[in-house]
């Protein structure tokens, strides 16, 4: 976007003015959304032309009321460009740091082709807060595991001692496959937390897969999960890099002892999107 003296030349690919404003071919480039498609339509581009006019007409009528001077708006303006600012350099940073190649994605898939050939049927207890799981883990010293998971498990559909049925790779939450691909047959594991709560999980067997998956039936998804943990990663180190560069002094003990590890920045990691649903647990077909 540019701005001109009225009594100035527009610029020659000048689409509409307001007031100062003008609106360039080149900017409205950029206020379109990305994506691999088809080019804009004129009526789609158009669309977001009156956008553009309906944002700077409100724009103008929020600086002459002096909205700008407010003291609270003038704070947020400063939050949102301190985490603009903060999101951009990661984003730089991990673009040019990440590379994910073919032979990458056929070394990972040979080095976990096992996890591949079978499929793990699973039970678990889910609650809703750590210290609700510790006191289920307690119960385990005394009460068996599908007695706690009738009893105490806020996950309804697995209520039947916590089965969830057979599952495979690929078709159980990320939180779930960091354990279980570990774990041997009768065995419970440790507190796993998820987007969904904190979970026992218990490995009740295996069985070799009845369909056999190649290289090319995941490729995409092995592709997507390698960026993703290399961003992850790229991400932490980056911020322990800066961090251990930078004065930071807690003031206050009680949060210093209570510091959580923080959580990518939205630019940070997940370009792509998650390696896997994030609203569904999964349920095999013997938990049907």
């Amino acid at each position: 976007m540019e701005r001109v003296d009225r009594r100035g030349d527009q610029p020659a690919d000048g689409i509409v003015r307001v007031g100062e404003a003008v609106l360039t071919e080149e900017h409205l480039e950029r206020l379109l959304p990305d994506g691999e498609r088809m080019p804009f339509s004129i009526d789609e581009r158009a669309v977001w032309v009156e956008r553009w006019i309906e944002m700077e007409v409100l724009y103008r009528e929020a600086l002459r009321r002096g909205l700008h001077r407010d003291p609270i708006v003038r704070a947020r303006l400063e939050s949102l460009e301190r985490e603009f600012l903060a999101d951009h350099l990661v984003f730089i940073e991990l673009r040019e740091r990440i590379v994910v190649t073919d032979s990458d994605v056929e070394e990972h898939f040979e080095r976990h082709r096992d996890q591949y050939l079978h499929e793990y049927r699973i039970s678990h207890i889910m609650l809703n807060t750590l210290e609700e799981a510790q006191a289920a883990q307690e119960l385990l010293k005394t009460r068996s595991f599908a007695w706690i998971a009738n009893t105490h498990s806020v996950d309804p559909v697995a209520r039947r001692g916590g089965d969830l049925g057979y599952l495979t790779k690929g078709n159980m939450i990320p939180a779930f496959e960091k354990v279980v691909f570990d774990m041997q047959p009768g065995e419970v594991s440790g507190i796993v937390e998820s987007d969904f709560g904190y979970h026992i999980i218990m490995l009740v067997g295996m069985r070799e897969a009845r369909v056999k998956v190649e290289l090319d039936d995941v490729r995409g998804k092995l592709m997507n999960e390698l960026v993703v943990g290399r961003r992850e990663a790229a991400y932490r180190d980056l911020l322990d890099r800066l961090a251990a560069r930078a004065e930071i002094e807690y003031l206050k003990r009680e949060y210093s002892e209570r510091k959580a590890i923080a959580a990518p920045l939205d630019g940070a990691a997940s370009e792509e999107g998650d390696t896997a649903p994030a609203d569904t647990i999964g349920y095999g077909e013997e938990a049907r």
